[in-house]
């Protein structure tokens, strides 16, 4: 449910205490994305499982979807509104995610300029250390097996151009993504006034170790942007893939 802080912030606590979630876009792959009371979607690849409210001992309520053991088989779980405009001042996304198996994939979260990827493709890669974004604006975390460091990134793309940073920079370093244990993600910014870019927080919490950056971004105050998490196979492995508490902040602009 939604919240307005005494500091003049929308904050919304997806608690998952009613289903809520719709499949694809209107016209795309069968989607149910006007379904009255939908606030999230989703896209899977053939063979991968839908995320759907689940109960366990151990997770308590949340969402429990798969990926079959295709390389690259994709899930993305989106908010339902392009709805982000870095102009208002403040806003920020997080999510808690949960895999039982952590190597060779890709993960994105953040916020992106497409609801599910048009390109059938999660947004953002990275390469040993050679970026590849199909997004026209992104800015999120990226972690890639593939990646010559395979841990954290923070990332942007501004009009199709990616972050210029030093990698050695952009890298979260000592913090390993591990299996069946939660990982808390947010990703902030704030707007500088016209003019001037979006600056960034970056934040990921797990296995007892927090680490956060700051960056002065390249990206533009009035793109427009949606809630995105994208998780990729980088080979034939097949994962259960788990959510908790999906979460937004936007500031009430004048």
């Amino acid at each position: 449910m939604a919240s307005v802080g005494k500091t003049g912030i929308v904050r919304y606590e997806e608690t998952l205490a009613v289903n809520n979630i719709g499949t694809g876009l209107i016209g795309l792959d069968g989607g149910t994305n006007a379904a009255t009371g939908v606030a999230w979607l989703q896209s899977l690849d053939t063979g991968g499982a839908s995320f759907t409210r689940s109960m366990s001992e151990t997770k308590g309520l949340h969402l429990a979807g798969s990926l079959d053991s295709s390389d690259g088989d994709l899930a993305e779980f989106c908010g339902d509104q392009i709805m982000f405009y870095g102009q208002v001042g403040h806003q920020a996304v997080e999510v808690m995610l949960q895999v039982d198996q952590a190597s060779s994939m890709v993960i994105n979260f953040g916020l992106n300029d497409e609801i599910t990827d048009s390109s059938n493709d999660i947004p953002v890669t990275l390469s040993t250390s050679t970026w590849l974004s199909t997004a026209t604006s992104f800015i999120g975390l990226v972690k890639d097996f593939d990646a010559a460091n395979d841990e954290f990134h923070c990332f942007w793309v501004d009009d199709g151009n990616d972050a210029t940073v030093p990698l050695d920079k952009l890298r979260m370093k000592g913090l390993e993504f591990v299996k069946d244990k939660w990982c808390w993600m947010r990703v902030e910014t704030q707007d500088q006034g016209s003019g001037r870019p979006l600056v960034a927080t970056f934040e990921v919490v797990q296995d007892g170790k927090h680490v956060a950056k700051e960056f002065v971004t390249s990206l533009d105050r009035d793109a427009a942007l949606c809630w995105y998490l994208g998780i990729a196979n980088r080979a034939g492995i097949a994962r259960g893939v788990f959510l908790k508490l999906p979460a937004w902040e936007q500031g009430i602009a004048d």
